[in-house]
């Protein structure tokens, strides 16, 4: 079964691990820095923001097929160049049925009107099963980092009702991890020494170092529901 607190321990004992997230922390931070000096507009901000996004998705991608393909290193190496190829294939093989899939469900919620609470759950469920098509979709190309490995339609619909569950059970555990380790270590710095670049850069950090114990994390959900497929 996964085990997040193993992929807690694998990212942070990571050769130059530390290193490597703060390299990756510096564009988050650089995002946030230009947020708050956005009095004007906000073309800059989603400009940076879509970057640093689109490098953390490689940075994902990476890290579940080095995980895959049990390479020594878990984080991948400081060369931007395959996080930017891996992050351009990663979207052009999951762009189509992201569209259809968002689509359909906007459609589909927007001829729900029975009950408010009923509403509410009946949407969250339509979402969870977009999320996890996506994401099912998304490790599917992880596996040899193929467009056509995506349309393997008969794979994807058997792994992503599995998938549902593993994403709420990752979100659970990565909550509770979080608390006394990367909650606790914020709160400090906090108290010690408040609001300002010190702590939003710790923030930072805390952004990159979850998306790699994601990634970890969804590798081994990959040998679980799909295998080597």
């Amino acid at each position: 079964m996964a085990s997040i607190v193993d992929s807690f321990r694998d990212v942070f004992t990571d050769k130059l691990s530390f290193l490597k997230l703060v390299v990756l922390a510096v564009p988050v931070y650089y995002s946030y820095q230009v947020y708050l000096q956005s009095k004007s507009g906000f073309a800059g901000f989603f400009w940076i923001a879509g970057i640093t996004l689109f490098f953390l998705l490689g940075f994902f991608i990476k890290i579940v097929n080095n995980m895959l393909v049990a390479k020594n290193s878990v984080l991948p190496s400081f060369n931007p160049l395959p996080l930017a190829f891996a992050a351009l294939k990663g979207i052009l093989a999951i762009l189509p049925l992201t569209w259809i899939c968002v689509w359909l469900a906007n459609y589909i919620c927007s001829l729900i009107y029975i009950i408010p609470w009923l509403d509410t759950t009946l949407k969250i469920s339509i979402w969870l099963v977009v999320a996890a098509i996506i994401t099912t979709s998304l490790l599917m190309f992880c596996t040899k980092e193929k467009i056509s490995a995506v349309y393997n339609l008969k794979l994807l619909s058997k792994a992503s009702g599995d998938m549902i569950l593993a994403l709420i059970f990752f979100v659970i555990q990565a909550v509770v991890l979080n608390i006394p380790t990367t909650g606790f270590l914020g709160y400090t710095l906090l108290i010690l020494f408040g609001v300002g670049p010190f702590f939003n850069f710790f923030v930072a950090i805390a952004i990159v170092f979850n998306v790699a114990v994601a990634g970890h994390y969804m590798a081994q959900v990959h040998y679980e529901l799909l295998g080597m497929e």
